[in-house]
């Protein structure tokens, strides 16, 4: 007969205190990297405990600055760590629609490889040519993080910088180089930070300073990084603070009374009754009128993305039954039962709305933003230039009919070319639909463009649909980005949006005010052009894209040496 092995009994607290040591010594990166994890993660909404942004980096910190990464496959523990912080930051991905939870999975493994590319670039820089991490960290870091928001369409939303978007004495520097800068001034002081904790450890693990086992230069770089890391801190406030105190001086005496219409109409993949659909168009009716007559001196109504969206053949021929004239007269109908009263008809007002394009001659469908001008006329419309990945078109589909027939969007739509201005009451308006607010180069190209034109607009408005994500964390992350995009061109930037969140928010980046989250309200904003300029607009990404270069460079020549 063969020998049984048999393993000794032990209690179910000897099992754990065994076991526990084991998972610490085999994935030792992971928990490390989780930790860091877990700190940005509650820096961000739905937590919003913003002061971790300052301190979530500092394990990773820790991890670059040891001269070994201790565990087997290291790497692959800080893939991990990060595939489970973009999965819980993206976790709203797939609650419009089953068919999303692939797209969820595969952004959040995309997104997760900078986590440990990061800090292989960043650990190259610092032990193979010696560059202080106080360097390193924040030139990586800024140079990874625009690389992620411009590489394969861009992923601009969850950006480091975004964790302080509600305080606007800190974003102030994002006008020097976007909301990379800030980025740059998170990580360059969280190795202070660092630095603080190893030399508070070094002195109570020896009683006393003098006895401590870190030699004299070690503890003269860390002293040094702290006044580094201090320094930095203190402009980044002295900037905000003087960029906040500057009276904002208006291009001229003309004003816009807009008001912003923020419906609350979840977004449901199945055919709405006619019930339905006349109960939603009702309510718009019914807020726009409210707002009538609350602000008889409005210039502007302006309605989210999609609200026009069960209009669309009342926007071109796209039925033989149908003649233009027929279309323009219903377009006029309606537009008159939504902006007007009956005491107020003797003063039109233009609406500003989005909804699906059709053109009938190319048989192409646009996502829009369009104005019905005080004629009931369609006066200028932008076609939706940066489109959503599987949102509003699914990767590879054109090569792969079948991905069209499962896809819950279909065949997507198609992306316009050029920026559009409208111009009333001698102020230009620059619509964007959407995610495009989260994308900042994409932005800046569209002002300078229309600059060139000489139609530089004096105040941004984006319109979206957000009920797509039922009130979560999303609609935060959201109007983070268009926060920063208003500090970035220093410009107002307004939003109206489905479901919330809209907002005013001036050219400083402050939110003057917020719509309530998955509830109908309205805002009303009064618009005043101004002279103000940022360096951004001139240098765009030069910055951290140079940070990028270096980093990488010196990876590659360190990855060729090691060869030879």
């Amino acid at each position: 007969m063969s020998k049984i092995n048999t393993i000794p009994k032990t209690d179910a607290g000897q099992e754990d205190q065994a076991l526990r040591p084991r998972l610490t010594e085999r994935f030792p990166t992971f928990v490390v990297g989780t930790f860091s994890m877990i700190l940005l993660w509650l820096a961000f909404p739905p937590a919003g405990l913003s002061w971790l942004g300052w301190f979530a980096l500092c394990p990773l910190i820790w991890l670059i600055e040891s001269k070994t990464l201790r565990g087997r496959r290291p790497y692959r523990q800080l893939f991990l760590a990060g595939f489970l912080f973009w999965l819980s930051a993206f976790y709203f991905i797939p609650i419009p629609h089953p068919a999303l939870w692939l797209g969820w999975l595969t952004v959040s493994a995309y997104m997760a490889i900078y986590t440990p590319l990061s800090v292989g670039l960043a650990r190259s820089l610092v032990h193979r040519y010696q560059i202080p991490s106080v360097i390193a960290v924040p030139l990586v870091w800024t140079g990874i993080e625009w690389f992620r928001c411009n590489f394969a369409t861009g992923m601009a939303m969850v950006c480091l910088s975004h964790t302080q978007y509600r305080t606007p004495i800190l974003i102030q520097v994002a006008d020097i180089f976007g909301a990379y800068t800030l980025t740059f001034v998170i990580s360059l002081v969280s190795v202070g930070i660092t630095a603080v904790i190893k030399l508070c450890l070094a002195m109570k693990q020896t009683g006393t300073p003098h006895r401590s086992h870190t030699s004299d230069k070690a503890k003269g770089q860390r002293r040094l990084t702290i006044a580094i890391a201090t320094l930095t801190l203190i402009s980044a406030i002295v900037y905000g603070n003087v960029k906040l105190s500057k009276e904002v001086k208006s291009k001229n005496n003309s004003e816009l009374a807009i008001a912003l219409i923020q419906t609350n109409e979840d977004v449901v993949f199945r055919p709405i009754t006619a019930e339905e659909f006349v109960d939603c168009r009702q309510r718009k009716i019914d807020l726009t009128q409210a707002a009538r007559k609350k602000w008889p001196d409005l210039n502007l109504i302006v309605w989210p993305e999609s609200a026009f969206s069960s209009y669309t053949d009342l926007l071109s021929d796209v039925s033989p039954e149908m003649t233009r004239k027929m279309a323009t007269e219903l377009r006029t109908r309606f537009w008159e039962t939504a902006t007007s009263l009956s005491l107020l008809n003797e003063n039109p007002v233009p609406l500003l709305t989005g909804g699906s394009t059709l053109d009938p001659e190319q048989n192409t469908q646009f996502a829009s933003a369009f104005l019905i001008n005080k004629n009931g006329l369609v006066d200028s419309r932008y076609y939706k230039n940066h489109l959503v990945m599987f949102g509003e078109y699914v990767p590879l589909s054109d090569w792969f009919p079948i991905i069209k027939k499962i896809s819950p969007i279909g065949g997507g739509v198609n992306a316009g070319t050029e920026p559009v201005s409208i111009r009333i009451n001698e102020v230009n308006l620059s619509p964007n639909i959407c995610f495009e607010s989260t994308v900042p180069h994409f932005i800046r190209n569209q002002v300078n463009q229309l600059a060139g034109q000489n139609k530089e607009p004096d105040v941004l408005i984006n319109l979206t649909n957000d009920g797509w994500f039922f009130g979560t964390s999303c609609l935060d992350l959201h109007l983070a980005c268009n926060v920063f995009r208003a500090v970035e061109m220093r410009k107002p930037h307004l939003v109206c949006a489905n479901t919330g969140l809209s907002a005013e928010i001036d050219s400083c980046g402050r939110l003057l005010q917020t719509g309530g989250r998955r509830q109908p309200d309205i805002i009303r904003s009064l618009v005043h052009p101004s002279k103000q300029y940022s360096l951004y607009r001139t240098i765009g990404d030069v910055i951290p894209m140079i940070m990028l270069i270096i980093a990488t460079a010196l990876f590659t020549l360190d990855c060729f040496r090691k060869r030879s």
